[in-house]
């Protein structure tokens, strides 16, 4: 993809089969410019830590130059943060690196198109987490099918890394800007493995979000959680399923916008079938509550039906997507989603933002 940005290192050649080495694949310390947007790419390595400080200093320093502390203005921007999932890292030629600038190119384009009457469109800058979903390949998805256990171990131990300390920082800005009356938009979107680390790393926001029903539910650390076939037991998200379920919280009658989503593929084999089979063992070994409990022990979060709150069909001919219910404005924000393979096929298929 060639839109001007300055920064990317070089195309690495990969052997046809081999190991994919425990380093950072990019040097740049900040945010790239050139495009439309600005790209920071921020690496992890296998036990949670940043490869190179620089990446996460400069993100922070660009931060803290658009809302400082000492003064009673700052500038509002939307931010765009992307966890990727299993078999991806951040070398400049990963497929998911080059749909995600695609995505921030089209969400500049969206916030021109939609800007209030004589309000300057907010910048765009995108934040890429990159770590080692992609370890050893080869014999074309042979090798690398082989990897999924041991990279969900490793994606667990960035979850409770020093991505907790970028996701705390972006939450820095935004919170700055929104007690300054600012409109700072900050979305954090996971993919697979990236979605469980989003999730584990975030789920004290999140619970603690669920369990204030009265008024406006308003998570500390994002304006929306946004999880695509998230490969992450059923089990973790049970504290907000009894929250969002409970008596008290079904009394709310705030509607608003989604906090957090998770859409799921319904024809993702990968978290639909393999994942359970993995997991099989828990339901033996692990003591459980119940056919629910029982069930989030070995399903994905997406896949279990308990939870699902929203399909999403389409789109036809004549119709664009449909959601049902419908409407944006709910007095649940957090939705579990069914999606149709019109909207997303399959587990690393053509998601939603790719068909706008």
């Amino acid at each position: 993809m060639d839109d001007g940005l300055q920064g990317l290192t070089p195309v690495e050649p990969r052997a046809p089969i081999g190991i994919m080495p425990n380093r950072q694949h990019q040097t740049f310390h900040g945010f790239m410019k050139g495009a439309p947007y600005e790209l920071a790419i921020v690496e992890f390595d296998d036990q949670g830590r940043c490869y190179d400080r620089g990446q996460m200093d400069g993100v922070t320093q660009r931060l803290e130059a658009l809302a400082p502390d000492n003064v009673t203005t700052g500038e509002d921007v939307i931010l765009v943060v992307f966890v990727h999932g299993w078999q991806h890292d951040a070398r400049s030629d990963d497929d998911n690196l080059t749909a995600f600038r695609a995505l921030l190119s089209k969400t500049v384009e969206y916030e021109k198109d939609h800007a209030s009457p004589g309000v300057a469109p907010r910048p765009v800058l995108g934040v890429f987490v990159g770590w080692r979903g992609l370890s050893d390949f080869g014999l074309g998805d042979v090798v690398a099918g082989a990897t999924f256990w041991g990279r969900q171990a490793a994606g667990q131990r960035v979850a409770v890394g020093s991505v907790r300390e970028l996701f705390g920082r972006l939450r820095h800005y935004r919170n700055r800007q929104q007690k300054r009356n600012g409109n700072p938009l900050l979305v954090i979107v996971g993919h697979s493995f990236g979605g469980m680390i989003v999730f584990s790393a975030l789920a004290q926001s999140l619970i603690q979000a669920a369990s204030a029903p009265v008024g406006r539910v308003t998570p500390e650390f994002a304006d929306l959680v946004l999880l695509v076939n998230p490969a992450i037991e059923g089990a973790r998200y049970l504290p907000i399923h009894d929250l969002v379920t409970s008596a008290a919280f079904k009394a709310r009658t705030t509607k608003q916008l989604p906090v957090f989503i998770c859409a799921q593929a319904n024809n993702d084999q990968p978290i639909g079938l393999v994942f359970p089979l993995g997991n099989a063992g828990h339901a033996i070994d692990e003591a459980t509550i119940g056919d629910l409990e029982k069930e989030c022990v070995t399903h994905a979060l997406g896949f279990v039906p308990s939870f699902r709150t929203h399909a999403l069909a389409g789109p036809t001919a004549d119709k664009p997507f449909v959601l049902d219910p419908p409407g944006t404005m709910q007095a649940d924000p957090f939705w579990v989603v069914g999606a149709a393979k019109e909207v997303i096929d399959g587990h690393g298929g053509q998601h939603v933002h790719e068909r706008k």
